[in-house]
C-alpha cells in the first residue's frame, strides 16, 4: 500500500551554500588589491566614499550605495578613490542551474538608483551590521543565513528576467554536465556508506559526464569554462571536497572509508587534494572547530 499517494511534495533540497571572506574596511587612497580571481562569488558594497574596480578591461567608478559584483573565475582589481570604506563578501553555491542564471543574467556595476540595488541595500546594511557583533552566536549565523538567502533570491529574481525561460545550447550541455555530476557523486557516496562498497556502476567521472551529454570532451571542456568559470574536472573536484567536509564532520567515518566513498584510489591521494584545496589535511580539519558559514 501506498501510504503517500495523495500526498503534495515539497523538492529535496541538496546543496552546499558557503559564506566567507566577508568584512567592512576603511583604507586610504593609496589602497590597490593585486589582480586576483576566486572560485566563489565576490560581493562589494560601497558604504561611503569612491572604489575603483576592473573586470574585462572595463573600469567601474562605484560611489556610496553602490554595488558590485564578481563572478567566479573571473580576472579583476579594486582600488580606493578617496575616503573609501566598504563592505565586502564572498559566497558560493554548488547549484548548476543558479549559478549559470546569474552568471549570465547578472551585470557586474548596480548603481544605487537600481532596482536590485534598492531592493538588496537592506539585506546588505543587515549583513554589515553584524561585523560588530561580540561573538557569532548560533542565532547571528542564522541571521546571515537569511539574509543572505534574501540576496540570493534578489539576484534570481532580475537575472531571470534578462535571460528569460531559455538558455543557449552551451549553457544547457553545461548545466547536464554539472547535474550529472552532483546527481552521480550523491548516489555513489550514499551507495557506499549503506553497502560499504561502490556498486556496478562505479565511481563519477567527467568522462562518464560528457558521454552521458553525448558531446565531444574538447567541446564539453571549451562550453563548461565559459559557462562555469572552470573546469569540469575542477567542478567534480570541488564537489568531492564539499561532500568530504559534510563526512569528515562525522566521527563514524574513517578517512579511508570517505576516500573510498569518493572514489579515489587511497587515502594519500585523497588526502593530497583535500590540501591542495583547503589548506588542511583532513585530519587537521576534522580536529578544527567547525564554522558551517565559511568554506576554505
Amino acid at each position: 500500500m501506498d501510504f503517500l499517494k495523495n500526498a503534495k511534495r515539497l523538492p529535496v533540497i541538496d546543496w552546499n551554500l558557503t559564506f566567507f571572506g566577508a568584512h567592512e574596511q576603511a583604507v586610504d587612497s593609496d589602497w590597490v588589491v593585486p589582480i586576483e580571481k576566486h572560485y566563489a562569488f565576490e560581493c562589494i558594497f560601497v558604504l561611503s566614499g569612491q572604489e575603483f574596480a576592473t573586470i574585462h578591461s572595463e573600469n567601474y567608478t562605484l560611489n556610496k550605495g553602490d554595488f558590485f559584483i564578481i563572478p567566479p573565475e573571473f580576472l579583476h582589481q579594486v582600488s580606493a578613490g578617496n575616503n573609501l570604506k566598504y563592505f565586502c563578501f564572498h559566497f558560493d553555491i554548488d547549484d548548476p542551474n543558479l549559478k549559470i542564471q546569474l552568471i549570465q543574467g547578472l551585470r557586474y556595476y548596480y548603481s544605487r538608483s537600481s532596482a536590485l540595488c534598492k531592493r538588496v541595500t537592506p539585506y546588505l546594511l543587515k549583513l554589515d551590521s553584524l561585523v560588530n557583533e561580540p561573538e557569532f552566536s548560533f542565532d547571528t549565523k542564522m541571521t546571515i543565513q537569511i539574509e543572505l538567502s534574501k540576496i540570493l533570491q534578489s539576484f534570481y529574481h532580475t537575472a531571470s528576467k534578462h535571460i528569460g525561460k531559455s538558455s543557449s545550447t552551451q549553457a544547457e550541455y553545461s548545466r547536464i554536465l554539472a547535474d550529472y555530476m552532483k546527481s552521480r557523486l550523491t548516489n555513489q557516496v550514499l551507495d557506499y556508506i549503506k553497502n560499504g562498497y561502490v556498486q556496478d556502476a562505479g565511481t563519477v567521472s567527467v568522462e562518464d559526464a560528457v558521454n552521458h551529454v553525448g558531446i565531444s570532451s574538447g567541446y564539453a571542456f571549451r562550453t563548461f569554462k565559459k559557462t562555469f568559470g572552470i573546469s569540469p574536472q575542477n567542478y567534480l573536484t570541488k564537489l568531492k571536497i564539499n561532500e568530504a567536509k559534510k563526512l569528515l564532520i562525522k566521527p563514524n567515518y574513517s578517512i579511508s572509508e570517505i576516500s573510498a566513498a569518493l572514489g579515489y584510489s587511497g587515502s594519500a591521494n585523497f588526502s593530497r587534494q583535500f590540501k591542495l584545496w583547503t589548506g588542511a589535511s583532513p585530519l587537521a580539519y576534522r580536529k578544527k572547530p567547525k564554522d558551517p558559514l565559511r568554506t576554505y
